[in-house]
């Protein structure tokens, strides 16, 4: 009888460890997602602000004349379509 309580004992001992190292194993995993969402929150924001940049009227219009040659037209080059 005193092996059965025994055994008992420690089968409830071991189950209860084995919650409690499940229940860190994820808090680890929760504050390992936390810190991923948040760097990609970072990421995101920069890149938004890259984009902003990068489709700037000025900048472009520096790109237009300076790679592409490109230039406003004259009022004798424009054509009006009917």
């Amino acid at each position: 009888m005193a092996m059965l309580f025994v055994l008992c004992f420690l089968v409830e001992l071991f189950a209860y460890a084995w919650c409690r190292v499940q229940c860190v194993q994820t808090g680890y995993a929760i504050t390992a997602v936390k810190d991923e969402n948040r760097r990609l929150i970072a990421l995101r924001e920069n890149l938004s602000i890259e984009f902003e940049r990068l489709k700037s009227p000025n900048r472009i219009a520096t790109l237009a004349k300076q790679q592409l040659g490109l230039a406003i037209p004259e009022p004798e080059q424009i054509v009006i379509v009917p």
